[in-house]
């Protein structure tokens, strides 16, 4: 699989208008340029008939074994009722899965937000179900999703313990400039056998992307006012800069989480050409600065702008926010 995979959470309207059109321009320019990871999700709102008519679409260019799709299951709405990890609901949704994208087996199935239902019933029903969709090929790959980071662990670590290792665990929000926890539970997962980890959401679901923080996000005030510090650090440096490099907090952030290497695959989000041409130019470029390791900008100003952003954020490093939200 590529190093980088598209996030098709996108292609739900949640983020803009994404019609049809453009999301197979998307997938086309994706493709094109040596991704082949698409990731997706039946709690997308339509995501995956988006990307299923797509891939449709584009079968001459692109047959079945030039990509791979991870999609997700249990998860179907906002709140706790909407979630279902019941063994009939596995396999059901397996089925309406395939046939919304349009393919007669899935690459890697994920149990959705593992950490808002019952931990026994993740492991002694969801998953022992899921593992036997795997055996009947009709799943290629079992793993699961979802944000506490010691959940994340604990299940893989079960899993390990009884002889069925996860083959995928996807982290979302949990290695980008105001947090680093993923890192040092990647040689943990590791243990426990967990064979590809995905790093998902550089910007940390919009917070990092220098506009407006959205109204929903989980982020403590004070957190979301130290980003916003940053973002303005970052635009007094632009109108100061006499480089004519564009520079913004989320290419920044972009530039630090691409460049965790533990991490097998890097998820991140684009619903049009253009913007899946940028998430490529950010990872080459995260892959020459290398800022999770140490390295540093060649432009000593920028650099400056960099540490200050650093300083403002190494509070937050180890701060995550409740999941399950304590209202849901």
């Amino acid at each position: 699989m590529s190093k980088i995979g598209l996030g098709c959470g996108v292609f739900s309207g949640a983020y803009g208008p994404a019609p049809q059109e453009a999301v197979e321009d998307t997938v086309r320019t994706a493709l094109s340029s040596g991704i082949t990871l698409f990731d997706t999700s039946p709690y997308y709102n339509d995501s995956e008939i988006k990307l299923g008519a797509a891939l449709l679409a584009l079968r001459t260019e692109f047959p079945r074994s030039t990509y791979k799709i991870c999609t997700k299951l249990g998860r179907y709405g906002l709140h706790r009722a909407d979630f279902d990890y019941s063994a009939e609901r596995v396999v059901a949704s397996v089925h309406k899965s395939m046939q919304r994208l349009h393919l007669d087996y899935l690459d890697i199935v994920l149990c959705h937000d593992v950490e808002f239902v019952d931990f026994d019933k993740v492991v002694d029903v969801t998953l022992p179900k899921l593992f036997k969709l795997k055996q009947q090929g009709l799943v290629r790959q079992v793993g699961i999703s979802g944000y506490p980071l010691n959940v994340l662990l604990r299940i893989a670590q079960i899993q390990h313990q009884r002889g069925c290792p996860l083959d995928v665990c996807l982290s979302y929000c949990n290695f980008n400039l105001h947090c680093q926890l993923l890192s040092t539970y990647i040689p943990l997962l590791r243990d426990a056998g967990v064979k590809t980890i995905i790093s998902a959401s550089p910007l940390s679901m919009g917070l990092l992307s220098q506009d407006t923080t959205p109204e929903w996000h989980p982020a403590s005030p004070e957190l979301k006012a130290a980003v916003t510090q940053c973002a303005e650090l970052v635009n007094t440096y632009t109108k100061q800069s006499r480089s004519n490099k564009e520079i913004s907090l989320a290419k920044i952030a972009e530039s630090f989480a691409f460049s965790l290497a533990e991490a097998d695959i890097h998820l991140v989000g684009a619903k049009t050409s253009n913007e899946v041409s940028c998430a490529l130019e950010a990872f080459l470029r995260a892959q020459k600065l290398q800022l999770a390791s140490g390295g540093k900008y060649d432009d000593a100003d920028l650099q400056q702008l960099y540490v200050k952003i650093q300083q403002i954020l190494e509070p937050f490093a180890k701060y995550t926010w409740p999941s399950p939200p304590p209202d849901v």
